[in-house]
């Protein structure tokens, strides 16, 4: 498909237009030079791309990753070329992209070598390995992709799972398990060998890991998050000690219907949980603050349909979502809220509160009077509520004055988007 400069960016500005019109943007849709516009998998790009071979029938974990053996080390372009692989619980498969341009099956309905009953969670990792819980097979199964085919290496954790419900990885060989059943955690090696088991939590569900031998971590921050009260609840506990640092019943957020599903933890450490009843994403961040929640229900775009697994490419803030049937991606970005200026005459300084979703860059800029200067270089500032000050230029004439507030992501998504704000303010 070829499109000619001109009608490329007209679609751009009309894809923005609708970004803009949206008022969340925590997570937002890809540029269209990124995707072509293609960010949502359905059920009719399934049967093209698998010539109708299977459909989306109870679609669970996502887990995305980064393969080594697609690199080209000579080349950053390649960088962003992630691999996706989803549970297709009902009919016991897993459907991942072989290519970037080709979709590919693994496994059946079954208890067998190559078969699964009920499957939940899923992880992957850079090299290639990935472990499915299989969850009416009370065990882990160990996968191996090399170029572009999933093959069976083992299966594991018989002998003690009950209900496996989801799996993560980390880097150095330990596993992470939630079993539903068992109101625990197992922690155990790549062989399957177990190492310990964490317990007070009850009915959990999907959970997702901070370690410190992640490459892909900016605070390194050895956590477990885990959704556990049958999806009322989210609890962080420490990775090493096992104990609970902090928790959030969503009672307390006035969210009792709240049924939360999967977790997924970015390149900051903020914590985005799927919510199927709701159908919302759910963000809170390092130390458990709630900072906002994303979307309503319905097919179009912007939507979530009863969305179930999600997971994070860290490196770039690339989001897949698994929906009832479908998939979606995304990229972090940021939002605001709450945003006001003051002048302070005695100090000479502009005061911005706000509330970003997002750890961000803000600038400032004032115009008027003849002149148009920034006020002092970019900031970083964290995500929650936020207090940030700017030095007005020295002999200000006074009278009346535009200030333009200019808020981007850290992210990749920083390069195509950022949110702008003008207030007139009288100095």
């Amino acid at each position: 498909m070829k499109v000619n400069s001109a009608s490329a960016t007209l679609i751009i500005l009309c894809a923005f237009a609708l970004l803009l019109a949206e008022d969340e943007t925590t997570i937002i849709y890809p540029p269209f030079k990124h995707t072509w516009g293609i960010h949502k998998g359905t059920e009719a790009k399934l049967d093209m791309l698998l010539d109708d071979r299977t459909d989306f029938d109870n679609p669970q974990g996502i887990a995305v990753t980064r393969l080594r053996s697609w690199d080209d080390p000579k080349s950053k372009t390649d960088d962003d070329e992630i691999t996706a692989f989803g549970v297709n619980s009902n009919r016991g498969e897993i459907i991942y992209n072989s290519s970037m341009y080709s979709l590919a099956l693994f496994g059946k309905r079954g208890s067998g070598r190559g078969e699964f009953s009920n499957p939940h969670g899923i992880c992957a990792t850079e090299d290639g390995d990935v472990y499915v819980a299989d969850t009416d097979n009370r065990r882990i199964v160990h996968l191996h992709i090399g170029k572009e085919k999933l093959r069976w290496i083992k299966s594991f954790g018989e002998n003690f799972f009950k209900k496996p419900f989801d799996v993560k990885v980390v880097p150095g060989g330990t596993l992470y398990v939630s079993d539903n059943a068992l109101d625990s955690i197992f922690v155990l090696d790549t062989s399957g060998t177990l190492i310990k088991k964490i317990g007070g939590l009850f009915a959990p569900r999907g959970l997702d890991v901070d370690s410190k031998n992640f490459r892909w971590s900016a605070y390194k921050q050895n956590f477990i998050a885990v959704v556990d009260s049958f999806g009322k609840r989210i609890v962080m506990l420490d990775r090493l000690s096992g104990k609970i640092i902090h928790r959030k019943n969503f009672y307390e957020l006035n969210m009792p219907d709240a049924d939360l599903q999967y977790v997924a933890i970015d390149y900051l450490d903020n914590i985005y949980i799927t919510d199927s009843v709701r159908c919302q994403i759910h963000k809170f961040d390092r130390k458990l603050n709630y900072l906002t929640s994303m979307f309503k229900c319905g097919m179009e775009e912007y939507r979530l349909d009863h969305p179930r697994g999600i997971d994070i490419w860290r490196r770039f803030g690339q989001i897949i979502v698994a929906e009832r049937a479908s998939a979606q991606y995304f990229w972090v970005a940021v939002d605001v809220k709450n945003l006001k200026i003051d002048f302070d005459r005695e100090a000479e300084k502009i005061i911005l509160s706000l509330f970003v979703t997002e750890e961000a860059y803000i600038t400032a800029e004032i115009n008027g009077k003849g002149i148009e200067q920034k006020l002092g270089r970019k900031r970083r500032i964290d995500s929650g509520q936020q207090k940030v000050e700017f030095d007005l230029p020295p002999g200000l004439e006074s009278g009346k004055y535009k200030i333009k507030i200019t808020v981007e992501p850290t992210y990749s998504s920083k390069k195509y988007f950022k949110k702008e704000y003008e207030r007139k303010i009288k100095i």
